[in-house]
């Protein structure tokens, strides 16, 4: 709709990342927020090393999503090898930023000695909200779109021949809803089993996506009638629901005095 929100000179401001600034801003200042109002004894990485660990996984994120799409789409980069650093053109794919922030955030709780699962369960809330306004950078530079439709909700992209489905729009919204979800349930009960809100989050982005797939626009059937988005969401959901048992098991196991 809007990819380039003004030109100054030689220099040209673009809204997806301006988005994408602002999903890191706001995220960071939450997940410090939160850090400080959490029991003490529940938090892996304390308020002032919030912001190294989010730009840790920020940077793994890029390069996994980038990575991830480059691979999707080498044919495109063929004829311009250089456009694989044009990060601003858009081209990011979720999961491979999902999967390269957890190795950049298992190799931060490595260097620290901290739980990797505690850790996640701190700042997976704000990875969420994250991913929802990082969406509404997709809608205003008019990738991710949906199906071709006459419905009132369509919209026209200036690429397209006609009005499409802002299925941004619906996983922003869905994305936003997980976030609060997350945070009403990120209290010192769920916290102690390790693992188990991360698990909620698997359990519910996969479900989420593998729905909005249907009504994706600009992906292409994998297997099964199925895209290659959903095949890994389909994966993400039963880790989630594995996570999710482990954790209640652990919770539940008897503990002996000594």
């Amino acid at each position: 709709m809007h990819p380039i929100l003004f030109t100054i000179g030689p220099f040209t401001f673009y809204s997806y990342g301006l988005m994408f600034v602002i999903a890191f801003v706001t995220g960071t200042l939450l997940a410090r927020r939160a850090a400080r109002q959490l029991p003490p004894h529940l938090v892996a990485v304390p308020a002032d090393q919030v912001l190294d660990l989010i730009t840790s996984l920020l940077l793994g994120g890029i390069i996994g999503a980038r990575v991830f799409f480059v691979i999707l789409e080498w044919r495109s980069f063929l004829s311009a090898p250089f456009e694989v650093f044009a990060l601003w053109h858009g081209g990011l794919v979720w999961y491979g930023g999902f999967f390269g922030s957890l190795l950049a955030g298992w190799r931060y709780t490595r260097s620290r000695r901290i739980s990797f699962l505690r850790m996640v369960d701190q700042i997976v809330p704000f990875l969420a909200l994250g991913h929802a306004i990082g969406r509404i950078g997709c809608f205003l530079n008019g990738c991710c779109y949906g199906r071709p439709t006459t419905s009132w909700c369509g919209v026209q992209f200036p690429e397209l021949p006609g009005p499409v489905l802002p299925t941004q729009l619906f996983e922003a919204a869905g994305l936003f809803l997980l976030y609060r979800v997350l945070r009403l349930l990120q209290r010192p009960a769920v916290l102690a089993r390790s693992g188990l809100l991360f698990g909620y989050y698997l359990v519910g982005y996969s479900g989420l996506r593998f729905m909005v797939e249907f009504v994706r626009g600009d992906q292409s059937v994998w297997w099964m009638g199925l895209t290659l988005q959903q095949g890994i969401s389909i994966g993400t959901f039963f880790a989630g629901l594995f996570l999710c048992q482990r954790a209640r098991q652990r919770g539940n196991a008897p503990r002996h005095r000594v």
